[in-house]
């Protein structure tokens, strides 16, 4: 009795849900679960892959708007002088950097290797090859005797008896007279004050508006705008025995090149 009746509830029971697993309800609710689980699936993608944005983008972003709020706040009048504005500051730092640029730095020893290859190839007929920066370094650094020794100077003066283009010689002879005139100017007023602390108020007096001058060109010996700054914070640096030795270079150039 009991089993039998256990056995007959439990048959009834699984049919039952057979035939409800095969009733389109069945089917809707499976569905609807797909449908639920797919969602869900594809939010936490969503949520996994959204980035942080980094908190300097954020404020580079706050302010292009600001600037992009100011341009179109202002007249066109404002937007015109702001817009010179900034293409003068732009054309001075490219001006700048040109400048710095222009300055080529080389070891000594290459440019008295490139005067001595220049020797052999003037009188053997040897490789050499002409280099443009070269040249214009020695050109800008022959009257320091640090960078140009008293050996490479000599060779520099026959290489420059050749040089091409009279622009260049008289470049060349121009700074030359400025640098003997620089120097006669300082003699002058190492007299005026040698006169001074011997007590020739005489002397003095006669002199005194030379003295002044001179004082005052030994103060800012470049009166040209065209004179590099450099060379003039280089020559208040010298003591008088270096500004004797730039005369002396300046005087045999003199006495060299010819226009």
């Amino acid at each position: 009795g009991r089993s039998a009746y256990q056995q007959q509830h439990r048959g009834l029971h699984q049919l039952f849900y057979n035939r409800l697993l095969r009733t389109p309800l069945r089917s809707a609710f499976v569905a609807a679960n797909a449908r639920t689980t797919m969602a869900i699936s594809s939010n936490s993608k969503a949520t996994r892959k959204k980035k942080r944005i980094s908190k300097h983008v954020l404020q580079a972003d706050v302010e292009r708007t600001k600037q992009q709020i100011i341009a179109s706040s202002k007249p066109d009048g404002h937007q015109a002088e702001l817009k010179t504005l900034q293409q003068s500051r732009a054309g001075a730092a490219q001006k700048k950097k040109r400048r710095s640029g222009n300055k080529h730095i080389k070891d000594p020893s290459e440019a008295a290797m490139y005067l001595k290859l220049w020797q052999q190839h003037k009188k053997h007929g040897t490789d050499w090859k002409f280099n443009k920066n070269t040249q214009s370094w020695l050109i800008r650094h022959m009257y320091e005797a640090d960078k140009v020794a008293k050996a490479t100077f000599g060779l520099l003066l026959e290489y420059l008896l050749g040089l091409d283009g009279d622009v260049t010689k008289k470049r060349i002879r121009s700074d030359a007279t400025r640098r003997a005139q620089r120097y006669k100017e300082y003699e002058k007023s190492k007299e005026g004050e040698a006169e001074t602390a011997n007590g020739s108020e005489t002397k003095d007096e006669e002199s005194g508006s030379s003295t002044k001058a001179t004082q005052d060109a030994d103060k800012n010996p470049n009166n040209d705008a065209d004179v590099d700054e450099d060379d003039a914070s280089r020559w208040k640096k010298l003591d008088g025995h270096d500004k004797r030795k730039e005369y002396k270079r300046a005087r045999k150039i003199l006495d060299s090149i010819t226009t």
